[in-house]
């Protein structure tokens, strides 16, 4: 029998070399609360709450030799993007996209008020924001 889950946890890894660009975009662009540093043998963790989740920026001291396959779902199998629920997604988006950030899918309404977008983090990893228009 599997053990059982923590109550509502996920915690979701993103290795990067370009540390402080992911910091500031994960924190300052899309104002997620920075949790701890975590020094670990070989690198050093960054978290971020989502709500009940965590997002992790780690980096090693020595990088890996694979670049970030960029594109989302359509670019590779595996596990390519993360989703996050947000409201007002359409007003986020057009803020975003005035400071810059890469906006790879806009907003696309797919129900009465509901919506869908991708952007991308300063390394090409996408992320899915879904909700109220």
């Amino acid at each position: 029998m599997p053990p059982r889950p923590l109550p509502n946890s996920i915690e979701i890894g993103i290795v990067t070399t370009n540390m402080t660009e992911m910091r500031h975009f994960y924190g300052d662009t899309l104002g997620l609360k920075y949790q701890s540093e975590l020094s670990f043998p070989g690198g050093v963790m960054h978290r971020y709450h989502l709500e009940n989740s965590i997002i992790k920026l780690v980096s090693y001291d020595t990088p890996p030799a694979i670049e970030v396959i960029a594109g989302g779902g359509l670019a590779a199998k595996g596990y390519r993007y993360i989703s996050m629920g947000m409201e007002g997604i359409s007003a986020w988006f057009a803020e975003l996209e005035t400071m810059g950030v890469s906006i790879p899918v806009h907003v696309t309404p797919f129900a009465d008020g509901i919506g869908f977008g991708f952007i991308a983090d300063p390394d090409g990893n996408w992320i899915e924001v879904f909700g109220t228009l």
